[in-house]
């Protein structure tokens, strides 16, 4: 109830109304039947009671054959009404559960986005996926769906059971000590193994993904080593497991249908017994047999929907515990009103900076205390594991600080200015992010309309104007799967002109250039040297000592805690 407002509450009771005078209908209809196949088993009886004589009557027919046809006719429209109307009630149901599906998946997209990153990396991305869009629609199908079958089938069995018991006492002991112990035991026996079929299928849904995802995208190193044949074996293993699981879930809804059918056979063999030894009365033994089917009819598949329901609720009740994790308020921290504003007019100070990751003893960043000016270019170099990322994460927001401030003009940055903070900011890192999508959706992130004059001088500061121009679909140009149809000094061009799209005030590079050849470091280190004649505030991580060139001075980490500040022609002659 907790994604539902006020109002789809109201549908929600609504619904379940709708279902309960379905149900009613549902019983009514074969009520209907009882009576008429009754008199139509005695010729001439119509006149012996007292409803089917006033009908006899008030229509004006003449013969028992003609009234028949027209009760008959009338019974057939009242079932094609009443199918065409719960036809209708199940579409809006269908329909409304839907709709909450759609509201658990963006709760679900909103809670796992507004995690800590590194709580987020930790999670990894397959399984952030499975939790986001296989878990809800588990949870619909699984759960919410059954609950409406269960509780309109519980209706009907009610319904039908207290007709039984009102109007043939006999028949309702023998179902009642039939039918309701083999229900109970089918229950108990399915309702374990079936909780523990979903708790398994949902631990090897996100390794199917994660399987084949790192399977294609890493298709040339697997092709050269010749490991392809072994990413198969490993997805086939995979597969077969979790066929393995769908297989006995399917086998376990299907045997109440059976353990029931069981029970009925039972249920008419021990009518038919106490008939002969008890009653000794066939005419009584017809008229039970004839209730027992037309009361099975109904009820024999109620009891099944509402076992099978209820087994599936319980492969399914992984969702329910899947849906209630990180609802803690330490997990919440998308949820802190955003109002402070971030302006950058004078300068970052980092004060006394100490990080440790969650679960570790050992600190990443020491206090560490410096400060960058509008305008300027810093670099930072340091062996790996340094702490020269981790110390960008803290100023982009993507970690918080245990100790320490960073300031912006005096200002702290905090949980409730991250946003705006966010929104001066720019990021280009050594594996450029991009979609397959055009040049200018991966320039804009997709944003429906894009701004020319800003894209065009994106293009400019990038030196991506001339590339692009010389391209027969221009900006229209796909780059292919992750970039594919670029090369790496295009793909971290893209990555710049995003950020000065997005009109950045300070621009973070985490080794933008490592990853290229000597030539393609030189185009990048082209749209530097521009971005160099700007005001924007520059911060770049690098191993090549080259592409620091236009640094005012670089900050050299090792073991978390700045140990030397250096030139770039003092790097250069101790390099040398």
């Amino acid at each position: 109830m907790r994604y539902l407002s006020p109002a789809e509450k109201k549908r929600a009771i609504m619904m379940f109304l709708l279902q309960l005078f379905t149900s009613f209908l549902d019983v009514f209809g074969l009520a209907s039947l009882i009576p008429v196949v009754t008199l139509a088993s005695h010729p001439g009886s119509v006149m012996d009671q007292k409803w089917s004589a006033y009908l006899y009557k008030s229509t004006g027919f003449q013969t028992e054959a003609g009234f028949f046809i027209f009760v008959v006719v009338v019974i057939f429209i009242f079932f094609l009404i009443k199918n065409i109307f719960i036809s209708w009630i199940n579409y809006k149901q269908v329909k409304f559960t839907a709709e909450i599906a759609l509201k658990i998946i963006d709760s679900q997209y909103i809670k796992y986005i507004g995690l800590p990153f590194w709580k987020f990396q930790e999670i990894g991305t397959f399984e952030v996926v499975n939790e986001v869009l296989t878990v809800p629609n588990s949870y619909l199908n699984g759960i919410v769906r059954q609950v409406f079958v269960l509780l309109s089938e519980i209706v009907i069995v009610l319904i039908v059971v207290l007709g039984i018991l009102v109007y043939q006492p006999t028949l309702f002991v023998i179902l009642a000590f039939t039918l309701v112990p083999a229900t109970v035991i089918t229950y108990k026996l399915l309702r374990n193994r079936s909780q523990e079929l979903g708790n398994q299928r949902d631990l090897q849904a996100p390794k199917a993904y994660g399987i084949v995802s790192d399977t294609f995208a890493g298709y040339v190193e697997l092709k050269l080593a010749n490991k392809l044949q072994l990413f198969r074996q490993r997805i086939n293993e995979n597969q077969a497991l979790m066929q393995g699981l769908d297989a006995k879930a399917y086998v376990y809804g299907l045997l109440p249908v059976r353990i029931i059918e069981m029970v009925s056979i039972l249920a008419v063999s021990t009518i038919i017994i106490y008939s002969l030894l008890f009653s000794g009365d066939s005419t009584n033994l017809i008229t039970i047999v004839g209730l027992f089917a037309a009361a099975a009819y109904k009820l024999m598949p109620s009891v099944n929907r509402i076992l099978a329901s209820m087994v599936m609720m319980k492969q399914h009740f992984y969702t329910l515990e899947a849906l209630d994790a990180y609802e803690e308020p330490q997990w919440q921290e998308h949820l802190v009103e955003q109002q402070s504003a971030v302006k950058f007019q004078d300068k970052v100070e980092f004060d006394n900076i100490s990080f440790a990751f969650p679960g570790s003893e050992t600190p990443v960043l020491r206090g560490v205390s410096f400060s960058v000016k509008k305008g300027e270019k810093i670099g930072f170099i340091g062996s790996s594991g340094s702490g020269k990322t981790t110390l960008m994460n803290l100023l982009l927001r993507f970690y918080t600080q245990q100790n320490g401030e960073i300031r912006v003009d005096g200002v702290p940055l905090r949980l409730d200015n991250t946003e705006a903070w966010h929104r001066l900011v720019g990021y280009v890192k050594q594996d450029t992010f991009l979609m397959q999508a055009s040049l200018r959706d991966n320039i804009t992130l997709g944003e429906t309309n894009p701004d020319p004059q800003r894209l065009q001088y994106a293009l400019e500061q990038a030196s991506l104007a001339e590339f692009v121009a010389s391209l027969p679909q221009g900006l229209d140009t796909v780059s292919g799967e992750r970039g594919a149809r670029l090369s790496g000094g295009q793909r971290q061009r893209i990555g710049i002109a995003r950020a000065m799209y997005k009109q950045t005030q300070i621009l973070v590079m985490d080794e933008a250039t490592s990853a290229l050849d000597t030539q393609t470091e030189k185009e990048v280190s082209e749209a530097i040297n521009k971005l160099s004649a700007t005001d924007i505030t520059i911060l770049i991580i690098a191993h090549r000592i080259t592409t620091l060139r236009q640094c005012d001075r670089i900050y050299e980490l090792k073991d978390g805690k700045i140990i030397a500040v250096h030139t770039y022609d003092e790097l250069i002659e101790r390099h040398v």
